[in-house]
């Protein structure tokens, strides 16, 4: 076949801009031009170089798609409809630097073209040949002879330097020949030869007939226009990087200029090809015959090459897409199964199996592990079952796997193990080491065994006792220490634990503490009370079980919250004894009531419900989770109930006229009522109350119940109210709502039916240290809409406001108060002391917010309007 050599000049209509293509005319004279201009000398062939009219109309097409937009110095390779490919290289021209215009030459290669199979047509990039002016006559046209710019020393460099970037454009490579209409390859960079390389990378990995066929432009301004496979541009082309229309659907984007670019697509050979190259290795097809070359882009001979260059680790792999990595451990598998010529050996598989089970699932490396396992199990067989070591140390094996190993290979060994266990138990090793290797920790011998086992272990005085260790340890098979411990674990729950106890304080509880590291919690807690409770430390009672009860470390939860596990500690620190009452909340505190109730324990804290002692949050959480419990007696239930609905309402204010009806029941419910845990229902009652708007205070009949009741709750009701008075913001705030401070005194104010002694008292230190510091900052405009509003209820109401605004004196308690100390109920009653409960971060000084004619639905005097 002959490869023609064409020129042409590409240029503009100076007025119209149109594209101009012209043939160039073959020389007179033989010698080439080196100026590097535009002189006609330069070319060898044009429109009379004997070519078909046919094959110049296609050549003109390609050259005119893609140069006329293309600035000088741009190779492109473009494929035929005959299946020849048109190599075009755009010069410069010297004469006319200024004018956008360029000397196009090209080489029309046929397909089959002699001297094409050993030249890339990206070889050409910058080739000197393409300046000259081609053979002498008669001696046919030679493809311009690459000269090295793109070696491979130099690929591998790049490919390292451009690493995470390498992958996802060879898989966008290998999918234009998975479908013939593929998306073309944008690759956008600042520099053209980095684009060369990126097409020099993608024909070194390619097979040589794919690197042969690759099309591509190096550069060019107008993407949309260029027919070729990869297309280069620049920072100036129009093509819009940042387009999801663009970028996600119409093109394979590579973007170098700090674009997002396409999203990776996986691909398996992509990926291996990727790690051959970082290893310094390109990738090479496979040889001609084998199975591989049928499929050029199969995996194996990559894998192959990857753990020959021995780059390829089981930590090397993780890094692939996890369908990328199934297929290379499919592929790995098949070797351990074939095992022909050329094949890793199985040591070599073994230690990728082996690296992969660290960071993979089962499910990934079940394929290897069981070629693997099978491989050691047949020899295995074929020797009569003598087992040099253990088929599957090191290996790892999901259930599944393990699974197929028990059909194909376990139960003969199995029904061996059941029939021996009906001997001594200093005869077992043997027997349960290979049911445990060919039939799995599952089968009904190895579970007749490990309760025979345990059995043995829970009676360290018997005299097989020491014989069971000695087996336990002979065997060494993590999954039956694990099956043994989780036994013994079950069989000790609760007040059997002293069984687990007396076990550990033996000889032989040697071998439990030296597996506790994958004991379950209830075993590694029977082994620190051994620890603890002994010499030197001694711990009895509850600080026996604050230490038993510390989280692991890294562990944020308690191994108490655990209801089996809190059962266990509980049997092994009191047994049927009681903790002292003050232990209670701190129990609650540390394993959370719900894990009492779920561990059976409830019915030990009840005594501590109805007679606390002292009133703690824990009382509330603990009658929060068993007031609905069918065990509690009628008056259980009552305090119970009782405390459940003072801290909703604490939380909520809600409906408080069904709240203080309903106290009153519950409270005669549960009389006699611990005086401290009457104090804490009364604390939280009134945080209630001093959550409602003075509207709903009056009309929900909770003032009437406020003003007849005991002092304590008055007194908790004047501390949360005046607390919320503290601080210098909230003053200011309410100093700007007249109609909040006229609702407070209307309220408390009121004249009711009946009070008690000690309420009048309550409501003047109410008003001067809530209305009395709002007053003194309020100016006449605000004091008199004060009074405007108390007018329209009642006149009497005006003159009592008058006169108590006329004795608010210049005294420290109508001056602004320091922060009051909380009052704990039932710990005594500290002088000015309240309870500050959590409020949102005030405005900054100085900002009044704006007030409402009429007050929003839930104001209360602790949330004013904003």
């Amino acid at each position: 076949m002959v490869i023609r050599r064409l020129s042409y000049l590409l240029d503009r209509e100076p007025d119209t801009g149109s594209v101009r293509l012209q043939p160039l005319q073959p020389l007179p004279s033989p010698e080439p031009s080196r100026s590097g201009g535009g002189g006609a000398g330069v070319v060898h062939g044009g429109a009379g170089s004997g070519a078909p009219d046919d094959l110049l109309a296609q050549v003109e097409q390609v050259i005119t798609l893609t140069h006329r937009s293309t600035p000088h110095g741009v190779l492109s390779c473009s494929r035929l409809p005959d299946g020849g490919s048109v190599l075009c290289n755009g010069r410069a021209d010297g004469e006319r630097p200024g004018e956008r215009r360029q000397f196009i030459d090209v080489v029309h290669l046929p397909t089959g073209a002699a001297g094409f199979d050993q030249v890339w047509p990206i070889d050409t990039w910058r080739s000197r040949s393409w300046d000259d002016s081609g053979p002498v006559e008669g001696g046919g046209d030679l493809l311009p002879a690459p000269e090295g710019h793109l070696d491979l020393p130099l690929l591998v460099r790049f490919a390292q330097e451009r690493g995470p970037r390498v992958a996802p454009f060879l898989a966008d490579v290998r999918r234009l020949w998975a479908d013939p209409a593929g998306r073309q390859i944008v690759i956008a960079e600042e520099d053209p030869e980095t684009v060369v390389r990126w097409i020099a990378l993608a024909c070194a990995s390619l097979p040589e007939q794919h690197a042969r066929e690759l099309t591509f432009v190096t550069r060019t301004d107008e993407p949309h226009e260029a027919p070729q496979q990869i297309v280069g541009i620049g920072p100036d082309a129009s093509f819009d990087r940042a387009d999801p229309l663009l970028i996600e659907h119409l093109y394979r984007v590579h973007d170098g200029l700090g674009g997002q670019g396409s999203p990776y697509v996986p691909d398996t050979w992509a990926e291996l090809a990727a790690a051959l190259w970082q290893a310094g290795t390109p990738p090479t097809p496979g040889a001609s015959g084998t199975a591989e070359a049928a499929d050029p882009f199969a995996p194996a001979t990559l894998v192959r090459q990857l753990l020959r260059t021995g780059t390829a680790s089981g930590d090397g792999l993780t890094t692939l897409h996890r369908d990328s990595l199934r297929a290379v451990v499919d592929t790995l598998a098949q070797a351990a199964r074939d095992q022909t010529q050329g094949s890793p050996a199985i040591e070599e598989l073994t230690r990728v199996c082996q690296e992969l089970g660290k960071h993979c699932t089962e499910s990934v490396t079940d394929p290897l592990a069981l070629a693997l396992v099978r491989r050691r199990l047949a020899a295995a067989l074929d020797q009569d079952g003598a087992l040099g070591q253990d088929p599957l140390v090191g290996l790892p094996l999901g259930e599944a796997a393990r699974g197929s190993l028990r059909s194909e290979f376990g139960l003969d060994f199995d029904k061996g193990l059941v029939r021996r266990i009906r001997g001594p138990v200093a005869t077992w090793a043997g027997p349960l080491h290979l049911a445990l290797v060919l039939h799995g920790d599952q089968g009904p011998g190895v579970e007749d065994a490990v309760n025979k086992l345990v059995r043995v272990l829970l009676q360290p005085r018997g005299r097989e006792c020491a014989d069971a260790v000695t087996v336990l340890k002979t065997v060494g098979h993590q999954g039956l220490n694990r099956l043994v411990l989780a036994r013994i674990a079950v069989e000790t729950t609760g007040r059997r634990s002293r069984l687990l106890l007396e076990l550990l304080r033996s000889p032989h509880g040697e071998w439990v503490r030296a597996h506790r590291d994958i004991a379950p919690p209830s075993v590694r807690l029977v082994e620190q009370a051994v620890w603890w409770g002994g010499s030197p430390h001694h711990l009895r009672g509850i600080d026996l079980f604050v230490k038993l009860a510390e989280p692991a470390p890294g562990a944020a939860v308690s191994p108490a919250a655990d209801p089996p596990t809190l059962e266990t500690l509980w049997g092994l620190v009191w047994g049927s004894d009681q903790p002292e009452r003050p232990d209670f909340p701190r129990i609650v505190r540390i394993c959370g009531a719900e894990a009492v109730l779920g561990a059976g324990l409830g019915t030990r804290f009840l005594a501590w419900l109805t007679s606390p002692g002292r009133f703690d949050q824990e009382l509330v959480d603990f009658a929060s989770a068993v007031h609905r419990r069918a065990e509690l007696t009628k008056r259980e239930r009552a305090i119970a109930q009782l405390l459940v609905l003072a801290d909703d309402f604490a939380r909520t204010s809600h409906a408080p006229g069904d709240v203080v009806d309903r106290v009153d029941e519950l409270r005669r419910a549960a009389s006699p009522l611990d005086v401290p845990l009457w104090d804490g229902v009364q604390y939280l009652l009134a945080r209630g109350l001093a959550g409602l708007s003075p509207h709903d205070l009056y009309k929900s009949g909770a003032l009437s119940f406020l003003a007849t009741a005991e002092p304590a709750l008055q007194r908790h009701y004047r501390a949360a109210v005046v607390a919320e008075f503290a601080d210098d913001a909230k003053v200011n705030r309410m100093a700007a709502q007249p109609e909040a401070v006229a609702d407070l005194f209307y309220v408390w104010r009121r004249e009711l039916n009946r009070t008690s002694r000690d309420w009048p008292f309550v409501v003047d230190e109410l008003l001067r240290h809530t209305v009395g510091v709002v007053v003194r900052r309020m100016n006449d405009e605000q004091r008199g809409a004060v009074a405007t509003r108390l007018a329209r209820r009642s006149n009497n109401l005006v003159r009592n406001w008058l006169r108590w605004t006329n004795g608010v004196g210049d005294g420290p308690d109508t001056r602004i108060p320091g922060s009051p100390a909380p009052h704990p109920p039932g710990q005594g009653r500290p002088e000015g002391g309240g309870h500050v409960p959590g409020q949102p971060p005030p405005p900054r000084p100085g900002e009044l917010p704006t007030y409402p004619p009429e007050y929003p639905s839930g104001y209360s005097p602790s949330h004013p309007p904003r």
